[in-house]
């Protein structure tokens, strides 16, 4: 089976490329230069998808089964500031992936929801409250009526290890604790933590074993970002007394969140047997991954 991974120089990406099972060939899209993994793709070409002839040349040269999207602007402060770049990344390209007829993973969010009522199931209604959520929702559109075959991966808070990724909340609230620094974290923000290698793992599953349709995929524990901070201290030993509560609303974000999130994931078990990690389970598994080999 060979797929295109579309973004494959991001977390998600390279984490696709590293738990990518010995059946498949992988191929990957970047805006870089040169692949972050190169190792890890049988081939790489550095396109701008925002240019649909360049994007569709390379999907037509490198001829897969399948498109993994994990391409996307995830500022979502970003999208509310810029909403025509929005669109064109997170709506427009992915339709033009749809439209060549291959099935496409999509990768969405709990932003589709209005986060009143989380956790959530696939099934329960969708009402974004961002142009970051809207976009993405669209996509899920495009990619579903384009092919019975293509999956929407909806994910949250997604963080873990990536050659060249931004520093993650896990790293943020530890080296800040080691340095004795105060930071201030959010106690209304509820939903799932979620390890890239976890949702990458997932996607390979879900795809691998033929599903379709929506699946939500995140990790298997759901608190707030506030109790998150503080597992982080106490997995380390640090000080949670430097872990300072706040609310979304003191930060004057430009983008609305949903507050009260989450995703379930009783469709995603059943399906494929599959449970993510939790909190405990995530930072330990960051902690084998940072030690060096042998």
């Amino acid at each position: 089976m060979k797929a295109l991974i579309i973004g494959c120089n991001g977390l998600l990406g390279q984490n696709l490329l590293r738990t990518r099972p010995a059946s498949w060939q992988v191929s990957g899209v970047g805006l870089k230069p040169g692949a972050a993994l190169p190792d890890l793709v049988s081939d790489y070409r550095s396109v701008d998808i925002s240019k649909r002839d360049a994007l569709e040349k390379a999907i037509a040269t490198v001829s897969p089964h399948w498109i993994f999207n994990a391409a996307a602007i995830t500022d979502v402060d970003l999208c509310e500031r810029e909403p025509s770049l929005a669109s064109l990344i997170n709506r427009d390209t992915v339709g033009w992936m749809a439209a060549t007829g291959l099935p496409v993973v999509q990768i969405s969010t709990d932003y589709v929801f209005d986060g009143e009522a989380g956790p959530y199931s696939e099934a329960a209604p969708t009402r974004p409250l961002s142009v970051y959520g809207s976009t993405k929702l669209e996509s899920e559109h495009l990619v579903l009526s384009a092919s019975d075959r293509s999956l929407i991966v909806r994910t949250m808070t997604l963080w873990g290890r990536g050659k060249g990724a931004k520093t993650s909340f896990v790293d943020f609230v530890r080296d800040s604790l080691k340095a004795g620094k105060i930071i201030k974290i959010v106690t209304d923000q509820v939903g799932n933590a979620t390890l890239a290698e976890d949702l990458a793992l997932g996607i390979w599953k879900l795809a691998g074993g033929g599903h379709s349709g929506v699946f939500h995929l995140a990790g298997s524990e759901w608190n707030s970002r506030f109790d998150w901070a503080v597992a982080i201290a106490d997995h380390y030993g640090l000080d949670r007394g430097l872990i300072q509560p706040c609310l979304t609303a003191d930060l004057k974000q430009v983008a609305r969140r949903p507050l009260k999130s989450g995703l379930r994931m009783d469709k995603l078990t059943a399906a494929t047997g599959f449970v993510p990690r939790d909190i405990a389970g995530q930072i330990r598994r960051m902690d084998e991954l940072s030690q060096p080999p042998g």
